[in-house]
């Protein structure tokens, strides 16, 4: 009979211990999407995260790399269907980036100062941006001068 009990005392002590852990649903966060309704009002705006650049030598070969978590990104309206471009890190990195852009689109992207590409992802009101600016060396057939990689989250 004293082994009927503690064995009716463990089984009610897993049956409560297990009620109480299935009440403690973690909710899970939405993914990164590709913002596709995205308007020039929601992705305009400065940004902040990580980048890489890499710096390349005239025969392509990797000279430096530095990696920084003060990346920088700002976004502005340029007429009815342009987007003006800064993209850097202060006292490393510079370029500024004129590209077609309309409502829709999940990528930015254009030839201005070697080649820009970004896609651009949203979860719930935050923006992401993840891209790249390459630069070439003038006069050459073009190999790659520097590579900057970034990856940056709307901060305002």
């Amino acid at each position: 009979m004293k082994n009927q009990f503690i064995i009716f005392l463990e089984l009610l002590l897993i049956a409560v211990v297990l009620f109480n852990f299935s009440g403690c649903k973690k909710e899970e966060e939405p993914e990164w999407e590709r913002c596709t309704d995205c308007s020039l009002e929601e992705i305009a705006g400065n940004y902040a995260g990580k980048a890489t650049l890499y710096e390349y030598n005239t025969d392509s070969e990797l000279t430096n790399q530095v990696t920084s978590e003060e990346a920088y990104l700002e976004l502005t309206g340029s007429g009815s269907s342009g987007i003006a471009i800064s993209a850097g890190v202060v006292n490393l990195y510079n370029a500024t980036i004129s590209a077609g852009w309309k409502a829709g689109q999940s990528t930015i992207s254009s030839p201005s100062d070697g080649e820009f590409f970004a896609d651009i992802w949203k979860k719930g009101n935050q923006i992401r941006i993840k891209g790249f600016n390459k630069r070439y060396f003038p006069g050459y057939n073009p190999p790659l001068r520097s590579l900057f990689d970034f990856e940056v989250i709307k901060t305002e």
